[in-house]
């Protein structure tokens, strides 16, 4: 958040469990890391703010979600109870928490460009989720490999469009400046009416 500040960006606090629209004169979505599974019923009833942020997308809004954040914005969430509730819907697929623990730090080479990356960049993170998603995505933002896997070790991960970079994987934003230095440039593209 810092770095984006150093960006120049104005942070608005907004949350999706308690607020009902998005706040005026917004011109980017954050959706960092946390567990949406312990929260799904409240994030679920609350229609009005998955169908802002919903609509917020599809205008083109620049969106960086970040593993709990791609699961907001996933169709549906299936619990540890295995109940399902509805999410935001961008992402056609549903998030189902399981036992598995996926954790580890990753090389990531970026398959197509987002808010966030040219095509091309080679960033690192770390991943750590006990989720899966029901359907891969069919044109995967990334592949991942473990820092110390065989170049041939590559798992396709996360979603993009030129609007919205959603990933399992938390980038490490301090060691890659140019990463808050491009979402702002869209974020101000996006308020200027030049973005789509």
């Amino acid at each position: 958040l810092e770095a984006l500040e150093q960006q120049g960006a104005e942070l608005v606090s907004w949350s999706p469990l308690r607020d009902r629209v998005l706040p005026e004169n917004v011109h980017g979505l954050y959706f960092g890391g946390g567990f949406p599974e312990m929260f799904a019923a409240t994030l679920s009833e609350n229609d009005s703010a998955r169908s802002a942020v919903r609509q917020a997308i599809q205008a083109g809004m620049p969106t960086y979600a970040e593993c709990g954040g791609l699961m907001y914005l996933c169709e549906k969430l299936t619990d540890f109870s295995e109940q399902t509730f509805e999410m935001v819907g961008i992402l056609p697929t549903t998030t189902v928490m399981g036992s598995q623990l996926t954790l580890g730090y990753r090389q990531a080479i970026a398959l197509r460009s987002s808010p966030l990356l040219s095509q091309g960049a080679i960033v690192h993170g770390h991943e750590f989720h006990r989720s899966h998603l029901s359907i891969a995505p069919t044109a995967p933002l990334f592949t991942l490999s473990a820092l110390n896997s065989q170049p041939s070790d590559l798992t396709p991960e996360g979603f993009s469009s030129p609007s919205l970079h959603a990933s399992y994987l938390h980038l490490h934003w301090g060691a890659t400046p140019e990463i808050p230095k491009r979402f702002v440039q869209h974020c101000a593209n996006f308020r200027r009416g030049r973005y789509l």
